[in-house]
């Protein structure tokens, strides 16, 4: 995942790191 290099909050609290603990999922059609 992207939660090392990509934070999208701060890691000094416990907060801002359950939201680093996410898993973004990308869905494309089929063709």
């Amino acid at each position: 995942g992207f939660g090392k290099t990509r934070p999208v909050a701060s890691n000094a609290t416990a907060q801002g790191r359950a939201q680093n603990r996410r898993v973004e999922i990308q869905l494309s059609p089929l063709t």
